[in-house]
């Protein structure tokens, strides 16, 4: 699809103290992080081990059998499907706001994401964006999604040992498709001109799982708070970036599925 032009935009008018499983041990879920050492060596998922602060201990003291070691040699013999993540999402009233207009829109959307636990560093584990779609129905705009671009150049999220507790920073490219404006068939697409980004801390990894209160209002999950309006826009040739709209106030709560 050509660029839409600015007329025809203009126009459519959110520790358990970490998830503790032997005393000491953080459980990142492919990476356990012994923590009540800072000597103790960090597994690392492709079965080698990174040193929590660049220090390593006598051979025979890291290799005693404590229960804390099996636990780590034990999390390290896990499949690799053992590292995939998948959290749903929903974000409410999220003001899409059109540029060079009073136009404020609300749109409510709920979603996926599944995530890969990767290496890091000495405190972190990198987590990389394998699916990612949020969907939200309006009676001006019909059905508007968000999802990964055909070629996903997001830096991969973070998620760290944080002196309060684990702290994520989930980093995230996407398209936005509008499936129309009004009678004017669409779809219209635009992509984000800056990588959008989120944090929260987090009282496990994954977040806890999500539900519905009697009322139909969530409940569960954890609550990722949007660091900066996110723009909308398209991008020429020349590297010049057009905004044509911002999603404002998107908070999105994340909860580990189950099934």
């Amino acid at each position: 699809m050509g660029r839409p032009s600015w007329a025809a935009v203009r126009n459519w008018a959110g520790l358990k103290s970490a998830a503790v499983t032997a005393p000491g041990v953080v459980d990142v879920e492919g990476a356990v992080q012994v923590v009540q050492d800072a000597a103790e060596p960090v597994p690392g998922l492709g079965g080698g081990e990174v040193p929590l602060l660049g220090r390593k201990r006598p051979r025979s003291a890291r290799h005693r059998p404590t229960p804390a070691r099996q636990r780590v040699l034990h999390r390290r013999a896990r499949p690799a499907q053992a590292r995939l993540r998948n959290l749903s999402l929903n974000a409410f009233g999220v003001t899409l706001a059109v540029e060079g207009t009073q136009q404020h829109q609300t749109l409510n959307f709920i979603g996926s994401l599944t995530q890969k636990v990767l290496i890091g560093g000495a405190d972190f584990v990198r987590l990389q964006t394998l699916g990612f779609t949020m969907e939200a129905a309006h009676p001006l705009f019909g059905k508007v999604t968000l999802h990964l671009p055909d070629i996903d150049v997001s830096p991969a999220s973070i998620l760290k040992l944080g002196p309060g507790g684990l702290v994520e920073t989930w980093l995230q490219s996407f398209n936005a498709t509008f499936e129309r404006r009004g009678d004017a068939a669409g779809p219209f697409t635009f992509q984000t001109l800056d990588v959008a980004q989120w944090q929260a801390l987090l009282p496990s990894y994954p977040p806890p799982p999500q539900g519905t209160n009697p009322d139909g209002s969530p409940t569960g999950g954890t609550l990722f708070r949007v660091q900066a309006p996110i723009r909308l826009g398209t991008v020429a040739p020349s590297g010049q970036k057009t905004t044509y709209a911002q999603l404002q106030g998107m908070n999105v709560n994340q909860g580990h599925l189950l099934a």
